[in-house]
């Protein structure tokens, strides 16, 4: 992602620079688009594999019932695909939380390492940055606690409320 986004040789940053005076170097919130398209870039392909592996899933005679049943695809989609697609839905949920909090810190800190002026920080870049950088280890040490309690009440919330709602059949 840093090649694509390189001031010098990069391709997506001389035409995101061009057409819209993107910079990612200057500007915060150029930054945080930056951050996140690589960061979805990075995570996508792993989303498509499952939910391809989810789609194989589903037996033929559901979908030849299903296109008996409904007439537009939008429709069949979202009565009997999506509903089928469900758990892995659930769990890529969770899997791409996870991949928030802790996974950016590689992007951030190749990247824009913080910049600019330290603005597009994560927590777990701050608690990196602290504790390698700073040397202050026990900051760096409650930082990541508080972040494993974080995901860990997110997760709990989503097994407790949205769990219920799938079906695995």
């Amino acid at each position: 992602a840093n090649y694509f986004f390189s001031e010098r040789l990069g391709i997506l940053y001389s035409f995101f620079h061009n057409l819209w005076g993107f910079n990612w170097y200057d500007n915060i919130h150029d930054a945080y688009i930056y951050v996140f398209i690589a960061a979805t870039w990075k995570q996508i392909s792993a989303n498509f594999i499952f939910f391809l592996a989810g789609l194989q899933t589903i037996q033929k005679p559901i979908i030849e019932a299903s296109m008996i049943d409904c007439k537009s695809s939008f429709r069949r989609f979202w009565t009997i695909t999506f509903p089928l697609l469900m758990p892995t839905t659930f769990f890529l949920i969770i899997i791409n939380i996870t991949y928030s909090f802790f996974d950016t810190l590689g992007i951030i800190d190749t990247t824009t390492i913080g910049a600019p002026s330290g603005e597009t920080k994560t927590l777990v870049f701050k608690a990196y940055i602290d504790g390698f950088r700073g040397l202050d280890l026990g900051s760096a040490g409650a930082q990541s606690i508080v972040m494993m309690l974080i995901v860990l009440v997110i997760t709990v919330f989503q097994f407790r409320f949205i769990e219920g709602r799938i079906h695995y059949n």
